[in-house]
């Protein structure tokens, strides 16, 4: 049997995620396109090579507004599918707080049951 990338993930996505991304890297993050409470997936403006190391600062859209810091690492970059010299990268958390970890799962949650129609 074969399992997909959504299957395999250990903490559920996103993708009403975050605001306000800056990162001590590459300087190229542009915004959050979904999140977990193990990485994020990010629009950038230039290819960043993978494994490069990056500190990232964002803020959790409302209602939580929480400011999350963490570290981590580039496991994916690929052309966005528009083109227009933008990409996606993919970032796994390294080093981040429990308590910003269970904010992350938190806030995911709230969203994905807000998107629920039961």
């Amino acid at each position: 049997m074969t399992t997909t990338g959504e299957d395999r993930r250990r903490y559920p996505r996103s993708r009403r995620a975050a605001h306000g991304v800056s990162d001590d890297g590459p300087g190229v993050l542009n915004h959050i396109d979904n999140i977990s409470a193990t990485g994020v997936l990010c629009h950038t403006v230039k290819p960043v090579p993978l494994m490069t190391k990056l500190g990232i600062t964002f803020t959790l859209s409302k209602p939580s507004d929480r400011r999350i810091e963490a570290e981590g690492i580039v496991v994916r970059c690929e052309p966005h599918e528009l083109g227009d010299d933008r990409f996606m990268a993919a970032i796994l958390f390294t080093r981040i707080s429990d308590a910003d970890r269970e904010a992350i799962a938190e806030h995911v949650n709230r969203d994905l049951e807000k998107a629920d129609p039961e």
